[in-house]
Protein backbone atom coordinates (compact mmCIF):
# COMPACT_ATOMS: atom_id res chain seq x y z
CA UNK A 1 0.00 0.00 0.00
CA UNK A 2 1.40 3.06 -0.97
CA UNK A 3 2.22 5.69 1.63
CA UNK A 4 0.09 9.20 1.90
CA UNK A 5 -0.10 12.11 0.63
CA UNK A 6 0.96 13.98 3.48
CA UNK A 7 4.53 13.61 5.15
CA UNK A 8 6.30 15.43 7.99
CA UNK A 9 8.23 16.80 5.10
CA UNK A 10 5.09 17.96 3.01
CA UNK A 11 3.56 19.10 6.67
CA UNK A 12 6.85 21.54 7.08
CA UNK A 13 7.08 22.83 3.87
CA UNK A 14 3.03 23.83 3.41
CA UNK A 15 3.63 25.45 7.02
CA UNK A 16 6.36 27.55 5.63
CA UNK A 17 4.78 28.65 2.26
CA UNK A 18 1.70 29.57 4.99
CA UNK A 19 4.41 31.47 6.98
CA UNK A 20 5.23 33.26 3.75
CA UNK A 21 2.00 34.68 3.56
CA UNK A 22 0.89 32.25 0.12
CA UNK A 23 -2.63 31.19 -0.67
CA UNK A 24 -3.41 27.95 -0.19
CA UNK A 25 -4.20 27.73 -3.68
CA UNK A 26 -0.13 28.79 -4.53
CA UNK A 27 0.54 26.29 -1.96
CA UNK A 28 -1.55 23.83 -3.58
CA UNK A 29 0.49 24.66 -6.62
CA UNK A 30 3.61 24.03 -5.42
CA UNK A 31 3.27 21.03 -3.42
CA UNK A 32 0.79 19.34 -6.38
CA UNK A 33 -2.35 18.71 -4.76
CA UNK A 34 -5.81 20.70 -4.30
CA UNK A 35 -6.29 23.75 -2.52
CA UNK A 36 -9.36 22.06 -0.50
CA UNK A 37 -6.56 19.57 0.38
CA UNK A 38 -3.73 22.08 1.65
CA UNK A 39 -6.91 23.66 3.20
CA UNK A 40 -7.71 20.62 5.09
CA UNK A 41 -4.48 19.46 6.15
CA UNK A 42 -3.94 23.47 7.39
CA UNK A 43 -6.90 22.86 9.91
CA UNK A 44 -5.89 19.58 10.98
CA UNK A 45 -2.23 20.96 11.70
CA UNK A 46 -3.44 23.63 13.39
CA UNK A 47 -5.82 21.85 15.65
CA UNK A 48 -8.72 24.03 14.78
CA UNK A 49 -12.26 22.43 15.59
CA UNK A 50 -15.74 23.68 14.06
CA UNK A 51 -18.41 24.40 15.52
CA UNK A 52 -20.26 21.66 13.42
CA UNK A 53 -17.74 19.53 14.47
CA UNK A 54 -18.44 20.14 17.73
CA UNK A 55 -21.93 19.66 17.06
CA UNK A 56 -21.81 16.63 15.57
CA UNK A 57 -19.81 14.78 17.82
CA UNK A 58 -22.66 15.94 20.83
CA UNK A 59 -25.11 14.17 18.04
CA UNK A 60 -23.29 11.21 18.33
CA UNK A 61 -22.52 11.17 21.90
CA UNK A 62 -26.24 11.73 23.04
CA UNK A 63 -27.13 9.27 20.26
CA UNK A 64 -24.88 6.66 21.95
CA UNK A 65 -26.35 7.32 25.62
CA UNK A 66 -29.50 7.31 24.38
CA UNK A 67 -28.89 3.35 23.32
CA UNK A 68 -27.22 2.47 26.14
CA UNK A 69 -29.94 3.86 28.33
CA UNK A 70 -32.55 2.41 26.41
CA UNK A 71 -30.38 -1.53 26.32
CA UNK A 72 -30.66 -1.15 29.90
CA UNK A 73 -33.95 -0.56 30.28
CA UNK A 74 -34.61 -3.26 27.96
CA UNK A 75 -32.70 -5.63 30.10
CA UNK A 76 -34.46 -4.79 33.68
CA UNK A 77 -37.55 -5.26 31.16
CA UNK A 78 -36.66 -8.79 30.59
CA UNK A 79 -35.25 -9.50 34.13
CA UNK A 80 -38.12 -8.11 35.51
CA UNK A 81 -40.53 -10.74 33.27
CA UNK A 82 -38.45 -13.62 34.69
CA UNK A 83 -38.49 -12.64 38.17
CA UNK A 84 -42.39 -12.46 37.93
CA UNK A 85 -42.25 -15.65 36.41
CA UNK A 86 -40.27 -17.26 38.40
CA UNK A 87 -42.20 -16.14 41.46
CA UNK A 88 -45.89 -17.41 39.99
CA UNK A 89 -43.95 -20.79 40.13
CA UNK A 90 -43.24 -21.13 36.36
CA UNK A 91 -40.16 -23.05 35.18
CA UNK A 92 -37.04 -21.49 35.04
CA UNK A 93 -36.80 -22.43 31.29
CA UNK A 94 -39.75 -20.50 30.34
CA UNK A 95 -38.78 -17.64 33.01
CA UNK A 96 -35.14 -17.29 30.85
CA UNK A 97 -36.60 -17.52 27.27
CA UNK A 98 -39.57 -14.95 27.86
CA UNK A 99 -36.46 -12.67 29.52
CA UNK A 100 -34.24 -13.41 26.34
CA UNK A 101 -37.60 -12.57 24.26
CA UNK A 102 -37.37 -9.12 26.14
CA UNK A 103 -33.97 -8.23 24.74
CA UNK A 104 -32.23 -9.65 28.02
CA UNK A 105 -28.65 -11.26 27.40
CA UNK A 106 -27.61 -14.95 28.99
CA UNK A 107 -24.74 -13.11 30.63
CA UNK A 108 -27.19 -10.87 32.28
CA UNK A 109 -30.12 -13.49 33.29
CA UNK A 110 -27.03 -15.65 34.72
CA UNK A 111 -25.38 -12.58 37.04
CA UNK A 112 -29.43 -12.03 38.25
CA UNK A 113 -29.11 -15.70 38.88
CA UNK A 114 -26.02 -16.69 40.21
CA UNK A 115 -25.54 -18.36 37.12
CA UNK A 116 -22.76 -18.57 34.50
CA UNK A 117 -23.59 -17.19 31.23
CA UNK A 118 -23.59 -20.55 29.57
CA UNK A 119 -25.33 -22.36 32.24
CA UNK A 120 -28.46 -19.77 31.63
CA UNK A 121 -28.20 -20.46 27.94
CA UNK A 122 -28.04 -24.46 28.62
CA UNK A 123 -30.97 -24.24 30.89
CA UNK A 124 -33.02 -21.91 28.43
CA UNK A 125 -32.42 -24.79 25.54
CA UNK A 126 -32.81 -27.58 27.48
CA UNK A 127 -35.06 -30.42 26.04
Amino acid sequence: MADGFWTPERDRRLQKLEAAGLSAAQVADRLGTTRNAVIGRSVRLRGLVFRSQLRIAEEKTALQLARVKEKKRRKDAGLSVMRQLIAKGVSLKVAIAKAIEADATYQVIGDALGLSRQRAHQIACKK
